[in-house]
């Protein structure tokens, strides 16, 4: 919530390699991850162990300055029939002492992630290690004395001082389309033999852009914004060099410390000189996904020419979904999750984001299945631009067989109701039901102002964010056994920049110093709002930043939404690096069908423990962390950092920011409210677990039986006792899939006129439960009401609403006696304006009335009422 996730939307996809092209990465193979590769759990033995290839054993020579790191690649495990993660938990390493072989973890001048440990690469598994003198490392098998040898030969090299250098390449240099530039270590001394490690001690490297007389050092200088191995580094292939990723056209100064000689190199950014920003193919519209589902396309060309980074964000993305074009960040009705830092192999939803070989382009994993997807740009080349038919359709041939992570052993949990909080198997140790008439400052602090720690470069609270908070009444009261946290269209100015306005006034509330927690479940209760740029939360920061600042000290988003997307909520850690070389992973809450995080209260709850973290909407899972994937850079030998220390409780409403890309507000979005139920901390219980294991007992399909419309659809919900039970999956299917089909998650659609029975089994296949389903002709609906032309039209699961005759058409409706939702409609010309409902159900109940000016002045029609596929006695 913090931070702008900017910096962590382009993902280095290795496995998807399109063009060659200068792509500089640091040492391939041979340096740490950040975290251990997962060891596998089947328990296979060894039986046999060779060596990969040539290069990885039984000889690797390194040279360095007082050491030299080394890598290899794992062996191949009983004659290639096994994997690393087969046999890990079989798989040892021994060290050479004096002429015997001991465990390397005995051996105390070896620390795992220090000097030695495991490397995953582009699906390769091996292990590195950083060695001072010539060293003889085993690999053996525990259970069958299967051994490997390896010898690892240390060349010292002497170090020297620079008194001249000769560039190898450039000094003129052309980065590429994403950036990516580098360059070869120059000739030192005027001698080939003299290798970077001998004078690196002397070397320096200094930034600036082409236009700025100002160098940088950017050694260890973060705040310069130059993070090694983010957007800089070294490379080891054909003798090493540097390597740039670049916004702007730069000079790059390689300098000794100990003299006068350096070498100057310009990168020059390719520019853009667009036309008319006409979109082509860079290669190709059909596209097949690999074994793992995954396909990677590049992004088309603008006018002729690769796209560079300013423009990324003004491409339109679009899946056909039943012959509907949605957008693809619109994860509730696109079934896409947008993933920053690649594929997360701990979720089983469709993920897609960016790739930066060469040239920039998207992924997706995994394709299971034929889609047709489509990018476009605005015609004028503006971000939210008329795109017109600026499009390139693309098809996706999927993979049937490609594996889908199995995240069905993650348990629902349940949950309190309003007036009672007991969980079974679980204490409550805190709690606000916020029952009285005002804020529990007891409990609570607010957070006010506009800028972070004050300082003027951070306005909009380092996100771009479009509101001030206050401790105002208007913007956070308890009223009515909630609290609210609400919106206001309040300009207001700070003195650390006069000129610049916070557009709104909102509310942020926090727990710090008051109460913080270390492991244990936290549930919040709320009804959010909707609209374009509102963004609600519920989070975690850290009590201390016991590893440093955002994020190396991690942050635990319960939840957070974005209005204009009310399907879908999301939740989400951060860590790794202090901004800006931090990371994050998130996953995606999907409501069912006809509910919004708008139309009722949800429960959204995160169970933190000590190696896992998991999130749930109503009890429901839908994501999971692991202590394999985060990690801080101020404590790499810690695997459970940062996520290991107390946390404290915050809620917010922000407006606009990097969130949802900018969105801001139409003026009918404000004022906006965020309603909080209750929030309840709770630790297990004696004897309890978390979540507990409770078998089903039976199952219930409500309703027992509906009638639906041809090409409509009825959701079913399957109701598994007890309520608590572990595992609440069903499988869902029809009797007859000419009449109706049903989703696994029991939605039906009729297809055509009859009777059918769509039954629910329990996942063990031992309960099971029918609702019998009647299919009926589909209705051709058109109300009129009044003097004017004004109503609506039925458009499959859509209601059009229109108003003929008019200067402006407003439309104020509710569904089903939800939130009262206030829009402009759209004009079509010569008066007309419409506006759609979408995604409505056979019985839903539509209240509504219109603010329109038929030329008189502004009137308002009475409320009028519509039930979807049910005749209202108007006309029809």
């Amino acid at each position: 919530m913090k931070r702008s996730y900017a910096t962590e939307r382009l993902f280095r996809k290795k496995a998807v390699s399109l063009f060659l092209g200068i792509l500089m990465l640091a040492g391939v193979g041979l340096w740490p991850t950040s975290q251990v590769q997962a060891a596998g759990t089947a328990g296979t033995t060894i039986t046999s162990m060779s060596y990969f290839s040539a290069s990885d054993g039984p000889v690797i020579t390194k040279s360095g300055v007082g050491q030299a790191s080394y890598g290899f690649v794992m062996p191949v495990f009983n004659g290639g029939s096994a994997t690393w993660n087969d046999v890990a938990q079989d798989l040892g390493v021994k060290v050479k002492v004096n002429g015997n072989w001991v465990d390397i973890d005995s051996v105390g001048s070896f620390v795992y992630n220090q000097n030695w440990g495991h490397w995953n690469d582009g699906g390769f598994t091996g292990y590195w290690f950083t060695l001072s003198a010539t060293t003889n490392i085993q690999l053996y098998s525990k259970a069958n004395g299967v051994t490997l040898d390896y010898t690892l030969v240390f060349e010292n090299i002497n170090k020297t001082t620079i008194t001249a250098m000769t560039p190898t390449q450039g000094p003129q240099i052309t980065a590429g389309f994403t950036g990516g530039a580098g360059f070869t270590y120059p000739v030192f001394n005027n001698d080939p033999s003299i290798t970077y490690e001998a004078v690196a001690d002397d070397l320096k490297v200094l930034v600036k852009p082409v236009n700025s007389s100002e160098w940088v050092d950017i050694d260890n200088n973060a705040a310069s914004g130059w993070i090694y191995d983010q957007n800089f580094g070294q490379f080891t292939d054909g003798g090493g060099g540097y390597w740039f990723t670049v916004k702007e056209s730069i000079n790059v100064k390689l300098e000794s410390k100990t003299s006068s000689a350096n070498v100057v190199y310009t990168i020059t950014f390719p520019g853009s000189a667009r036309n008319s920003f006409v979109l082509t193919p860079y290669e190709g519209t059909t596209f097949t996904a690999d074994a793992n589902g995954a396909i990677g396309i590049p992004l088309p060309k603008i006018d002729g020419g690769a796209p560079i980074g300013t423009e990324l964000d003004k491409f339109v993305y679009q899946i056909n979904i039943n012959g509907q074009w949605v957008d693809l960040d619109n994860s509730s009705q696109s079934r896409f999750v947008y993933s920053a830092n690649g594929y997360n192999h701990m979720s089983d939803a469709n993920q897609w984001g960016y790739w930066a070989d060469y040239i920039y382009g998207l992924w997706f994993q995994p394709i299971q299945e034929d889609m047709q997807i489509r990018i476009g740009y605005p015609l004028n080349g503006q971000a939210g631009g008329n795109v017109g038919n600026n499009f390139v359709n693309y098809t996706l041939i999927g993979n049937p067989d490609a594996p889908r992570p199995d995240v069905t052993g993650q348990e629902d949990i349940p949950i309190g109701t309003p007036s009672d909080p007991a969980i079974e198997g679980m204490n409550l140790v805190w709690q606000d039901e916020f029952n009285g008439t005002s804020l529990d400052r007891s409990k609570w602090n607010y957070e006010t102002g506009y800028y972070l720690n004050d300082d003027p470069n951070t306005w909009g609270w380092g996100n771009s964010e479009l509101q001030h908070y206050t401790d105002s009444a208007q913007n956070v009261f308890v009223q009515d056994g909630k609290l609210n946290i609400r919106a206001l269209n309040e300009p207001k100015s700070f003195p650390q920049d006069p000129n610049r306005y916070a557009q709104y006034s909102s509310g942020k509330i926090n727990t710090k110093d008051r109460f913080s927690l270390k492991y244990g479940r936290v549930d919040f209760r709320a009804k959010l709002p909707t609209g374009s740029g509102i963004w609600p939360a519920l989070w975690m920061l850290p009590q201390d930043n016991a590893y440093g600042t955002w994020a190396s000290s991690g942050e635990i988003d319960v939840m957070e939404a974005r209005g204009r997307l009310p399907g879908a909520t999301s939740g989400a850690i951060h860590f790794g690096g202090q901004w800006p070389a931090n990371r994050h992973l998130s996953g995606e809450y999907h409501f069912p069908e006809g509910q919004t995080f708008a139309n009722d209260y949800h429960v959204y709850s995160v169970v933190w423990e000590e190696d896992n973290i998991k999130w749930y909407v109503d009890g429901k899972f839908f994501f999971k962390t692991t202590r394999d994937q985060w990690y801080s850079a101020a404590a790499p030998n810690n695997p459970n950092a940062p996520f290991d220390q107390p946390f404290y409780l915050i809620m917010n409403l922000a407006i606009g920011g990097a969130f949802d890309g900018g969105h801001t507000p139409d003026p009918s979005d404000i004022p906006a409210t965020m309603q909080v139920d209750y929030v309840r901390v709770y630790k297990a219980g004696q004897g309890g677990q978390n979540p507990g294991n409770v078998p089903v007992t039976g199952v219930t399909v409500n309703p027992a039986s509906a009638q639906v419309e041809v090409g409509q659809k009825v959701q079913l919900t399957a109701a598994v006792t007890p309520s608590n039970a572990t595992n609440k999956q069903v499988n869902w299917s029809a009797a007859n899939n000419g009449i109706a089909s049903v989703s696994q998650n029991g939605l039906v659609t009729g297809l055509a006129p009859g009777t059918t029975t769509v039954t629910a089994t329990t996942a063990d296949g031992n309960k099971k439960s029918s609702a019998t389903i009647t299919v009926v002709p589909a209705p051709s609906t058109v109300i009129v009401i009044g003097d004017e032309v004004k109503g609506l039209k039925k458009i499959g699961d859509d209601l059009l609403f229109y108003v003929n005759g008019a200067t402006f058409a407003d439309l104020h409706y509710k569904v089903n006696n939800g939130v009262q939702l206030n829009v402009a409609m759209t004009p079509t010309g010569n008066g007309n304006y419409t506006y759609p409902v979408q995604n409505l159900k056979h019985g839903d109940k539509v209240e509504y009335f219109f603010t329109y000016n038929p030329g008189q002045g502004a009137l308002d029609t009475p409320w009028q009422t519509y039930v979807h596929g049910v005749t209202q006695g108007t006309v029809e």
